[in-house]
């Protein structure tokens, strides 16, 4: 079996336990690979569509692991009960998606110890949204594959978890706008991934604003555009300068 790097950090973000759900599980390679490596003991792996949990049943079964991880059919959490795991994990999917998984979940991830987030969109919202329902995040880490760059979290409820961000006063905006955008805790470790993220990012925003801004006649719409490129690329900026400076104490500090 061979996981791509995206799903091997996914695994490496999980900490030893008993019980874990996958939501979203796919051909069920990430339980799979927890229960190889015995970092759980039991896995449940649950899928809303029939298909991939056929292929996961196939996979599991293959490695002879069917007496520790079992399959579920669910639409996110709706067939786990109360107290069935220690934490889930939620990757590969939308961030819209994710956040309402969780918000549908509520009840049961407060009683649990980790979960485990991968969102493939909406990144400064699913932060943003953690961060204003008291659901702590402990760990980051970030890859690249295939050109495409992955962020993932792990977090915590405020109760299990400890809160150890510097809190923000109301009127930051911009230090909460870079937190939920990039991640705190890969501004705060200097992550090379997110720094080869931020350099290509600030690549691309500079020819869009270079192919608006040299345009003869310029509408209010991409007036508007341009002001909002140009915040982009001064978050940027302020991201960079600590990594290039060899004071990072500075954004350690503030972040």
């Amino acid at each position: 079996m061979l996981l791509s790097d995206r799903m091997l950090a996914v695994v490496g973000l999980v900490e030893p336990c008993e019980r874990m759900a996958d939501i979203g599980c796919d051909h069920g390679y990430v339980a799979i690979e927890l229960v190889r490596r015995r970092i759980c003991g039991h896995v449940i792996a649950m899928d809303i569509n029939q298909g991939p949990l056929r292929r996961a049943g196939d996979n599991i079964r293959q490695y002879g692991m069917q007496e520790v991880i079992e399959t579920r059919l669910s639409d996110g959490m709706e067939a786990l009960c109360e107290g069935e795991a220690d934490g889930v994990i939620c990757a590969g999917m939308g961030g819209r998606l994710m956040i309402s998984i969780l918000e549908r979940g509520r009840g049961l991830i407060g009683g649990m110890r980790q979960i485990i987030l991968q969102p493939q969109s909406e990144i400064r919202e699913v932060r943003a949204y953690l961060r204003s329902n008291g659901l702590v995040t402990d760990r980051e880490d970030m890859v690249c594959e295939d050109g495409k760059y992955y962020p993932m979290m792990r977090v915590r409820t405020a109760s299990a978890g400890q809160a150890v961000l510097k809190p923000l006063d109301e009127e930051d905006a911009r230090l909460a706008r870079v937190r939920d955008t990039y991640g705190p805790y890969l501004l705060k470790s200097a992550h090379p991934v997110l720094k080869r993220y931020l350099l290509w990012e600030k690549e691309n925003f500079e020819n869009i604003r270079g192919n608006l801004a040299c345009r003869e006649q310029i509408t209010t719409r991409q007036q508007c555009r341009i002001a909002e490129l140009d915040e982009k690329l001064s978050d940027i900026a302020f991201c960079l300068e600590h990594y290039f400076s060899a004071e990072t104490e500075d954004i350690h500090e503030v972040l």
